[in-house]
């Protein structure tokens, strides 16, 4: 069932487009008469991935001066990922890495630091291609240092800090470069906090033009992977004009983690539109699948016990949750919304006559229950994950998991810290060790 498998059904394969079935006879003619921004040759590999997040993000900072990271950044225990696990994950049918890079200290170093920085990123891609993976180097800004912060990073297309970035990923795309293997790619900037109207979409259409401009003066044949704004999301993808970068070799990609409070059941945010998720659990998925009464039984006891809350953040919580939890039930959410949403990022390639195998789904994943994480129940969990999977792959879509490992809730471990993989993941992947 893995993705290779489909390889010679992607152009063949049946395409649910509102309503209507398109075959791959008519999709052919499609992409016979759209203009054509097409890729130059055929990408091997890259189709079932998933990212870790814990190698080489979130490096660590001075106690004295929390602004100023650690140099050697990325190195202790919290940073390890043991062969056992890597084992695992390629046993299982992955056949590529999402490395995430926290791009603060490679900004924010100089000199002999700077050197060891892109020494230490060499070992890294080195061991994983050893593992038998190829490797997407993923730039994924965090908020640890607010000088570097998402948002920072994009403010114009001359401000200093960007520029700066420009150059960081330069510098990584000629390092890169220099291992002379196909296996490897860059990814240029995760989730751009950027582009929610038309004017700001536009902006970060010219710096990705840019960033892929300067990382081509050192790279003429890397794989790139490149996002539209909008945190990186679909609509944001469609936005994306990809005629600048015709002939160029490289992947365009999307997140997808829709409907949140369903993916994001029990995630802690300190986002105050997400404050309630950390309440939620037990939604079921279809969204029609359930007992809303159960449910909200069961998080209603949960947040009178919850003791850390007060009066009023009690109260808060009952209310938003009652709320959020009746607009899930009435939205009916199942399998062909996300049928429509992935219709929207095949008809744009379409339109553009870009191979549908040239979209990365680039990260999907949902909290599962499990330790000290309650969100749904496992047969929720699976569900969604099958259908996103399984839609993604009809449309000749690649696609990439979030995450291997890390706190939270949504990890492929079967316990954080271990080196098993939880079973129900890769079944509904498609992958083995699923029971």
């Amino acid at each position: 069932m893995f993705a290779s498998a489909h390889r010679s059904e992607r152009f063949e394969a049946l395409l649910l487009r509102r309503g209507a079935q398109c075959t791959a006879t008519l999709l052919a003619a499609l992409l016979a008469t759209a203009p054509s921004v097409a890729q130059t040759g055929k990408i091997a590999g890259f189709d079932r991935g998933v990212a870790i997040h814990t190698m080489m993000n979130w490096a660590e900072t001075e106690k004295s001066d929390p602004t100023r990271y650690i140099s050697p950044a990325f190195r202790g225990p919290s940073y390890q990922t043991s062969d056992a696990l890597l084992r695992n994950v390629a046993d299982a049918g992955f056949d590529f890495i999402r490395l995430t890079l926290d791009p603060g200290p490679f900004l924010q170093f100089t000199g002999a630091a700077r050197d060891a920085l892109d020494r230490h990123l060499t070992a890294v891609v080195d061991r994983l291609l050893a593992h038998g993976f190829r490797v997407i180097v993923d730039f994924h800004p965090n908020n640890q240092v607010a000088d570097y912060a998402p948002e920072k990073l994009v403010q114009a297309t001359d401000d200093p800090l960007f520029l700066a970035y420009v150059g960081a990923v330069k510098r990584t795309a000629r390092l890169l470069a220099a291992l002379r293997t196909n296996r490897v790619a860059l990814e240029l900037m995760n989730e751009p906090q950027y582009g929610w109207d038309a004017a700001t979409a536009e902006r970060w259409q010219r710096m990705l033009e840019q960033l892929h401009r300067e990382a081509r003066t050192e790279a003429p044949d890397l794989l790139l992977v490149l996002t539209g704004a909008r945190g990186g999301d679909a609509t944001g993808l469609i936005a994306l004009n990809p005629r600048p970068f015709a002939g160029s070799r490289v992947l365009y990609s999307f997140h997808y983690y829709k409907p949140y409070d369903f993916t994001h059941q029990g995630v802690k945010s300190t986002l105050p539109s997400a404050w309630d998720w950390r309440f939620i659990s037990g939604l079921p998925y279809p969204a029609r699948g359930g007992d809303p009464d159960r449910v909200w039984r069961g998080i209603e006891q949960d947040i009178w016990l919850d003791t850390n809350l007060n009066s009023a953040d009690r109260r808060r919580a009952l209310q938003r949750t009652r709320e959020r939890l009746a607009n899930y039930f009435a939205s009916g959410f199942g399998r062909s919304q996300i049928a429509a949403e992935f219709d929207t990022v095949l008809d744009w390639a379409v339109q553009h006559r870009i191979d549908p195998n040239s979209i990365l789904l680039g990260e999907f994943g949902v909290t599962r229950t499990y330790g000290m994480y309650r969100a749904s129940d496992p047969a929720s969990q699976e569900a969604w994950m099958r259908d996103v999977r399984v839609e993604a792959e009809r449309r000749g879509f690649r696609w990439a998991l979030w995450a291997l490992s890390g706190y939270g809730g949504m990890a492929l471990v079967a316990t954080d810290g271990g080196d098993a993989l939880d079973p129900v993941s890769l079944r509904a992947l498609g992958l083995n060790g699923g029971y």
